[in-house]
């Protein structure tokens, strides 16, 4: 079990975060198109997430901690920033098309982590799918990945990686409904058991001596993994190496900010960004109130979660 917190990996988690939320402010504004390599980002957080998890519950995982038991962990965790952002998607959508049996459904399927049916699965607060699949990759870590050999680990990797590849050859793309979400599941779990492996292959080892410098890269090649297919299959091959790289960096407040404010920032960005546009806010004036509302969020998260350790790790 890992102790302490990596600040190399809350700066790219933060980045991350950072830019999925530019990415669908430019989108839903419909305002000039800006290079983000948007998907690459949610892969990235899949392999810290293998990363994270093998480094702090995987020998309790060993050592008796049930399935179950490793879920409601992650449940925990997850659930409040989830839940604010889903009922400001509940409030926006019952205000625009007015209540039904169906949205309040929705609404409680999403609180578990779960997709509805139709061609939105998340229709409320549609980033929800990446934790959905979160929480399938954290079933199977508890209940098969941690129990399996590094060599096998790496075999079940590159058999996701080519059923990943085979959804994108018939044209399986990034889409709101759940036959396109299960389709991405191969793909965000290649990128955990990839996560898996390099702590349990290289431990907080970092590469190299330049971990903000590993931080900047990633920013810029985010910026070109948009061009086309090969420079995001070229941006994902260097994420592991720039995960290793940036274990290095010291403690310092805007890294510490960049990991707290990154999930927080994640999980209600799109429902804050849809209120902002249907009320008639100008794009810079709904940039801040999803800033605003991403660090109430945040304070009120990580506060109640850790009180005694937050503001000591970010002052």
């Amino acid at each position: 079990m890992g102790g302490g917190r990596l600040y190399g990996l809350e700066a790219l988690r933060g980045v991350a975060a950072l830019a999925v939320a530019t990415f669908h402010l430019i989108e839903t504004y419909d305002l000039p198109p800006v290079p983000i390599g948007y998907s690459v980002a949610v892969d990235l957080f899949f392999i810290l997430s293998g990363f994270v998890m093998t480094r702090t519950y995987e020998q309790r995982l060993r050592d008796g901690l049930t399935t179950l038991g490793f879920i409601g962990l992650r449940y925990r965790r997850l659930f409040l920033p989830l839940a604010i952002g889903s009922t400001i998607g509940l409030v926006l959508t019952a205000a625009i098309r007015g209540p039904s049996i169906s949205m309040t459904v929705a609404y409680l399927l999403i609180l578990l982590f779960l997709p509805s049916g139709g061609p939105y699965a998340f229709a409320l607060n549609v980033p929800a799918w990446s934790l959905f699949v979160e929480i399938i990759a954290n079933m199977l870590h508890g209940a098969i990945f941690a129990r399996l050999s590094n060599a096998r680990l790496l075999m079940l990797a590159g058999l996701c990686g080519l059923l990943a590849a085979g959804g994108a050859a018939g044209h399986m793309h990034w889409g709101a409904s759940i036959v396109s979400i299960l389709w991405l599941v191969p793909r965000e779990l290649a990128c955990y058991l990839a996560g898996i492996w390099m702590f349990r292959r290289y431990g907080d080892a970092p590469l190299g001596h330049h971990p903000v410098s590993a931080v900047i890269v990633f920013a810029m090649l985010l910026c070109v993994a948009s061009a086309n297919a090969a420079f995001e299959i070229g941006t994902l091959a260097a994420c592991p190496f720039l995960v290793r790289a940036s274990l290095g960096l010291p403690r310092t407040q805007w890294a510490a900010w960049a990991g707290a404010l990154s999930y927080p920032l994640y999980a209600t960005h799109f429902p804050v960004i849809l209120v902002s546009f249907w009320t008639g806010l100008h794009p810079a004036a709904g940039a801040t109130l999803v800033a605003t509302v991403a660090i109430a969020v945040t304070l009120a998260f990580e506060i109640r979660r850790r009180p005694s350790t937050f503001l000591a790790n970010t002052g």
